[in-house]
């Protein structure tokens, strides 16, 4: 018994080390690779002044609260539930991975933290993907909704680029529908399961998976329905999304308005366009969308070029790196002793995180 006991010992002091190497190698990597931009965006905030510092540093960190209220109000549909502070450790930990494996890790890292608090692997699969769709839903309402209001009072040269903006809106439009009749339409994924077990043959490996998606398909639309039938939970998430998309884009209009006082709605209404836009459309010779949309429309009202540069540094290091400093802490320290047996999945789809 007590060699039994040693050896689960010496087995758990191990998986702790590799865990350790793990993440630490993961934040020696990211460093690596984002050397020169981090050292930019330090050069950038340190000759900002105090007072912007702090208001962009809260804002950052109120999004992940309030999407860490987000995934505990959404585990509250069902058993074992994640209290607040725990749902903003895990947006956090998201977040670490989120850079560390530039993108790739996000969602399983969600699952995971998840699982370990002994919800189930095909539940918190299917909570990921309601919660990303509920975010894209809100993209793209908010985008409609600042597109409406610069249409209203937006400066003319803005009004240039008035095609870029229809076309993200339909664009938009189009995702926000095709993910709210996946998450909510049997008839739909019916429709499209037929249509894959038609085109795919009998006895193939891809055949014998189908059932695995038919499967993860019937718990998305399950956490789907509870969630747009609970109307206290829907208007509280999408409250939530709104609020903390509204943190973020106030941001570049902070750091703008101490030279150009700009107004602040309208840098964030110009904002939520940029963001719209660059979570649909493709950008010429590799160059990230979302950048290039700020460029271009930040561009119109600010008349200095390195006022832009630097604007978009300081957000990207409040957005991505200042989170992926605090997201280091959960992604060492997390708890296992509440878990319950539940595996992790080998693939997970990352296709719906950001």
């Amino acid at each position: 018994m007590e060699k039994s006991v040693a050896g689960m010992d010496k087995k758990k002091r191990i998986q702790n080390l590799v865990k350790w190497v793990l993440v630490l190698g993961l934040l020696a990597f990211a460093f690596i690779k984002k050397k020169e931009f981090m050292l930019e965006a330090l050069a950038e905030v340190a000759e900002s002044p105090k007072p912007v510092i702090f208001v962009c540093f809260a804002l950052a960190n109120l999004y992940f609260i309030a999407e860490g209220t987000v995934i505990s109000r959404m585990t509250h549909t069902g058993e074992n539930t994640l209290t607040i502070p725990q749902g903003i450790a895990c947006t956090y930990m998201c977040a670490f991975y989120r850079l560390a494996t530039f993108g790739s890790g996000n969602g399983i890292a969600q699952v995971y933290y998840y699982s370990t608090k002994g919800i189930d692997v095909s539940r918190a699969t299917g909570m990921s993907i309601v919660q990303y769709t509920f975010q894209k839903i809100t993209i793209g309402i908010v985008g409609v909704a600042s597109f409406v209001v610069l249409i209203i009072i937006g400066d003319r040269q803005v009004l240039e680029y008035t095609g870029y903006m229809i076309a993200g809106v339909i664009v938009i439009s189009l995702i926000c529908l095709a993910l709210f009749l996946i998450t909510v339409s049997k008839t739909i994924s019916n429709i499209v399961m037929g249509i894959a077990y038609k085109l795919v043959k009998k006895g193939s490996k891809l055949y014998a998976r189908l059932a695995d998606a038919q499967h993860a398909i019937d718990n998305l639309q399950d956490q789907g329905r509870i969630v747009w039938h609970n109307k206290k939970v829907f208007l509280q998430v999408i409250a939530l999304d709104v609020l903390k998309l509204a943190c973020w884009y106030m941001i570049p209009g902070v750091y703008f308005y101490q030279d150009f006082k700009e107004n602040l709605f309208m840098c964030l209404a110009i904002m939520a366009v940029v963001n719209m836009l660059g979570c649909v459309m493709l950008a010429p010779s590799g160059m990230g969308t979302l950048e290039l949309m700020f460029a271009i429309f930040f561009g119109a009202i600010i008349p200095d070029d390195h006022s832009i540069a630097a604007a978009l540094v300081v957000y990207r290091f409040f957005t991505w790196i200042v989170p992926f400093l605090f997201g280091l802490f959960p992604a060492l320290l997390l708890n296992k002793k509440d878990k319950k047996e539940s595996p992790i999945p080998d693939r997970i789809d990352e296709s719906h995180q950001l």
